[in-house]
């Protein structure tokens, strides 16, 4: 019983260092950049390899979130932030094909 309780400790971390990943549809893993331009646009960077997405990203490197794109944007920003202030994973899902990888949405859960 012990043993299987200390096993269960020390493997649960792993599993959550395992969920960070870079597919098709997306990311799940911190952000560690986060700017907005002029404009307001808003670059992502990952930790990860942004190119897995099917999608271009910006500079090879950055999802985007573009205000007069996202009729949800507000929101949407809120989570991003939230997530890089408070160093949590997201689930970060673009539109594929999309020329700039743009977001479609954003998922924070604590299961990440």
């Amino acid at each position: 019983m012990t043993k299987t309780f200390v096993l269960v400790v020390f493997c649960l971390p792993c599993i959550g260092l395992a969920a960070d990943s870079c597919e098709t549809w997306g990311c799940v893993s911190t952000i560690s950049t986060l700017y907005t331009n002029v404009n307001g646009v808003v670059y992502i960077g990952t930790p990860l390899d942004e190119k897995k997405a099917n999608c271009t990203p910006v500079s090879g490197v950055y999802f985007t979130l573009n205000p007069s794109n996202s009729n949800n944007f507000q929101a949407v920003y809120s989570n991003l932030l939230g997530a890089y202030l408070q160093n949590k994973k997201i689930r970060l899902r673009i539109k594929e094909r999309s020329p700039n990888c743009e977001l479609e949405y954003v998922v924070l859960d604590v299961s990440f």
